[in-house]
C-alpha cells in the first residue's frame, strides 16, 4: 500500500498547523468542512483511506457519517478516527460498533494523531500481503453479514440468518444458485432444523423488508435497479444469485 490519503473534516489553517513542523507525515491529507453532509459528499467524489472528524459537526454528526459511509461503497469503507470532548466508555462503544477504529478524548496531540493514523497503515498493509480470497475465507461471514446489513435486512427475522447461509452456501457452491428449490433450501432447512418451505417464505419476507426500507443506493449499486426502475423486489433466487456472484467477483473466490 502507498501513502494514505487522510480527510480532515476540519479547518484547512488549523490542520496545517497541527503539522507545519513534522516533515515526513507518511501520508497525504486534504480537509472539508466540519459538516457531515460535506464529509458524505467528500468521500464520494474522492475516496480516501482515513477519515478524522469530530463527534459533533453541523447537518449530520459523526455517527450520522458511519451510518450513511455503508451505503457510498459497501465493501470497502475508510478507518475513521473520531475526537471528541466526551468521555464516555458507552459512547466509545457505540462508535466501534459503527465501524469507527478509533476513539479520542480532545484535546489530542499532534503526535498521538499522527501515530494512530501510521497504526492504521501497518494495518492495512499487514492485511494487504493477503490475498483477496484469503481474505474471504478468514472474514467470510463478516463480509456477508455486512452486505446484508447494508442492504437493511432486519437482523431479528429468521430469514436473516437464513439469508447469511444462502449466500455463503453460493459462493462457495455458484451452481446451488440455479436449483434453489431442489438443493439450495434443503440444504438450508437441514442445517436449521426447519421445513423447505419455512426457509422459502421466511427469506422472501426478509428480502420484502429490505426492499421497502432498503437505500436506492445500495440496492442500484447491487442490482442495477432501484425502486422507482422496478417496483417489484429481487426474487429470492436473483437476490441470492446476486450477492454470491458479487462477492465470488471482489475476493475472486475460485
Amino acid at each position: 500500500m502507498g501513502r494514505l490519503t487522510v480527510l480532515f473534516a476540519d479547518d484547512f489553517d488549523e490542520v496545517s498547523k497541527r503539522f507545519c513542523e513534522y516533515k515526513n507525515l507518511g501520508f497525504d491529507y486534504r480537509t472539508c468542512e466540519k459538516d457531515g453532509s460535506i464529509v458524505l459528499d467528500e468521500l464520494r467524489k474522492n475516496p480516501v483511506d482515513v477519515v478524522v472528524m469530530d463527534f459533533v459537526m453541523k447537518g449530520i454528526d459523526a455517527l450520522g457519517v458511519l451510518e450513511r459511509m455503508r451505503t457510498i461503497n459497501p465493501l470497502y469503507a475508510p478507518a475513521v478516527i473520531i475526537l471528541s470532548s466526551v468521555d464516555s466508555i458507552a459512547l466509545r462503544n457505540e462508535f466501534y460498533s459503527k465501524g469507527a477504529e478509533v476513539y479520542l478524548r480532545k484535546p489530542v496531540k499532534t503526535e498521538v494523531l499522527i501515530s494512530k493514523i501510521n497504526e492504521i497503515k501497518r494495518n492495512r498493509d499487514i492485511n494487504n500481503l493477503k490475498s483477496n480470497s484469503d481474505r474471504y475465507r478468514e472474514e467470510s461471514e463478516i463480509i456477508i453479514t455486512k452486505i446484508i446489513q447494508q442492504l437493511c435486512v432486519p437482523a431479528h427475522l429468521k430469514g436473516y440468518n437464513y439469508l447469511r447461509y444462502a449466500i455463503k452456501l453460493c459462493v462457495d457452491s455458484p451452481t446451488l444458485a440455479n436449483t434453489i428449490t431442489k438443493e439450495l433450501y434443503p440444504d438450508i432447512a437441514v442445517n436449521y432444523s426447519v421445513s423447505s418451505e419455512s426457509v422459502e417464505r421466511n427469506i422472501r419476507t426478509a428480502i420484502e423488508l429490505a426492499w421497502q426500507r432498503g437505500s436506492e443506493d445500495v440496492f442500484s449499486k447491487y442490482f442495477g435497479y432501484n425502486k422507482q426502475i422496478r417496483k417489484n423486489r429481487p426474487t429470492n433466487a436473483e437476490f441470492i444469485a446476486r450477492i454470491s456472484d458479487e462477492i465470488r467477483i471482489i475476493y475472486d473466490v475460485g
